[in-house]
């Protein structure tokens, strides 16, 4: 069960990270990101045609608006929980890294924006995505307690999501900022393979705890996933409004002229 809380992690890393806010109300956009313009009946596939052309270029990062580096997205360190009536489950990881993201392909974009709101719907792909690091989890089933540590590596196959936020514009020192209120997304993975070491002492017992996971990992993970949202769902509106904080709003999607 908490193999399967690592593999909620690992999904968080697609969007979550952590970066330092710096109030700069001039921070310059990539030169090789698209002007998009929120009154263009093509927003969508403007912002598709940006993101898809950005992807390749965010292996160091992005520092002038706080996107942390992908190729490979590195966390020190995360928390998620699981609770329901019978199981009890927290796993911290530690120097997580995720290996893939940049090799996203977005299939594609609905937008709508006008001078105060903004809607947005990504749908993306990850062909391959490899996650790994340390962990210590704590699981409890009714009176049950184990207690474990140790490294894990989890390869996912086939990706797919849609990325869901919306938002309103915000003033600070006379500029207009986006501020997201909503973001949510359900991922589906075609496969997904898990390796771990520290589940259970006994090496045996480790075995069967994995096999037992990477068979039945679709029905574990699509009753486990709707548990998480408190646990990612504010984090990702924390690093979403972190970048958007760095750009007005006249810059990030200015008006046709």
């Amino acid at each position: 069960m908490k193999v399967v809380i690592l593999l909620l992690g690992a999904l968080c890393a697609f969007v979550a990270g952590q970066t330092d806010f710096v109030d700069d109300p001039e921070a310059e956009l990539p030169s090789y990101m698209s002007i998009c313009r929120r009154d263009d009946p093509a927003l969508g596939e403007c912002i598709k045609d940006s993101i898809q052309r950005l992807l390749p270029e965010l292996h160091a990062g992005i520092p002038s608006i706080g996107f942390p580096p992908l190729e490979p997205y590195s966390q020190e360190s995360s928390y998620f929980e699981y609770k329901n009536q019978q199981i009890h489950g927290s796993v911290h990881i530690k120097n997580g890294k995720t290996f893939g993201m940049t090799r996203a392909q977005i299939r594609d974009v609905r937008a709508t924006a006008d001078d105060d709101t903004f809607q947005l719907e990504v749908d993306v792909r990850f062909p391959k995505l490899i996650s790994e690091g340390k962990f210590k989890g704590e699981g409890r089933f009714n009176a049950i307690k184990i207690v474990s540590k140790g490294f894990f590596n989890i390869t996912f196959t086939d990706v797919t999501t849609t990325w869901q936020m919306s938002g309103k514009t915000v003033e600070r020192n006379g500029e207009k900022y986006m501020l997201v209120d909503k973001f949510d997304m359900t991922p589906e993975v075609g496969d997904m393979k898990v390796y771990a070491t520290g589940l259970f002492p006994d090496p045996g017992l480790n075995q069967v705890a994995l096999d037992f996971v990477n068979q039945y990992w679709p029905a574990l993970y699509k009753e486990m996933l709707p548990e998480t949202r408190r646990s990612w769902e504010p984090l990702m509106l924390d690093v979403v409004n972190k970048m958007f904080n760095r750009v007005p709003y006249r810059r990030l999607l200015p008006k046709s002229e």
